[in-house]
C-alpha cells in the first residue's frame, strides 16, 4: 500500500499526525493485547514486571506512583501476579502496614518471554521502515513522551540513545488495566 493512500483514509485525516499516531498505536496495542492474552497477562502486568526487573523489590505505593497506576488497581494486578507465582508480596520491613513487591525467578522468565515476543511484534509493526527510519521513529516517540510526560523527573536527555528512561510509561494510553 502506498504511504499516501493509507487504506483510503481521507487525506485531511492523514495530514493530522496525532490522528495517524493514534491509529498506529491502536494497531500496536491490539497486537500487544492479543500476545499478552497468550500469556494470560495484560499490559499492566507487563508494566509491573518490567518495573520490578528495573528497580528490584519496591513498595506497592512506590510502584503505583512510578507507573501512575491507581493504588486499588495495582493491588489487583499485584495479587494476580502473585497468584501466578510471578511476584512476591511481603510485608515491608520498614513499615509493616505496607507490602513490598519483588520479581520471582518465574516472573523474570515470563518477563523475558513476553519481552522477546514484544520485540517480534515491534519488528512486524515497523517492518515497512528502513532501519534508520525505525531508529529515528523510536527516538522521536521517546522525545515526545519525555516532553509531554507531566512528571518532572521523566525528562531524560532526548539525544541519549541508550535504554529508555526508567520512568517511561509503557502504556500507549491511560486506559484502565485489562
Amino acid at each position: 500500500m502506498d504511504a499516501d493512500d493509507a487504506g483510503g483514509l481521507p487525506p485531511r485525516l492523514l495530514e493530522i499526525t496525532t490522528y495517524v499516531l493514534a491509529r498506529v498505536a491502536r494497531l500496536g496495542r491490539e497486537r500487544m493485547r492479543l500476545m499478552m492474552a497468550e500469556h494470560d497477562l495484560g499490559l499492566w502486568h507487563f508494566a509491573v514486571l518490567a518495573a520490578l526487573d528495573d528497580s528490584g523489590p519496591v513498595s506497592q505505593r512506590d510502584l503505583g506512583a512510578r507507573l501512575r497506576v491507581d493504588p486499588s488497581d495495582l493491588v489487583e494486578v499485584a495479587k494476580r501476579l502473585e497468584g501466578a507465582g510471578l511476584v512476591r508480596r511481603d510485608r515491608d520491613p520498614a513499615d509493616r502496614r505496607r507490602y513490598a513487591v519483588g520479581l520471582t525467578a518465574a516472573g523474570r522468565a515470563e518477563l523475558d518471554a513476553v519481552t522477546a515476543r514484544a520485540a517480534e511484534l515491534d519488528a512486524a509493526l515497523l517492518a515497512p521502515l528502513a532501519p534508520q527510519d525505525r531508529a529515528a521513529l523510536e527516538r522521536i516517540v521517546r522525545v515526545l513522551l519525555a516532553h509531554h510526560d507531566p512528571r518532572p523527573d521523566a525528562h531524560p536527555d532526548p539525544h541519549d540513545n541508550a535504554r529508555p528512561h526508567p520512568h517511561d510509561d509503557p502504556r500507549p494510553d491511560a486506559s484502565p488495566p485489562e
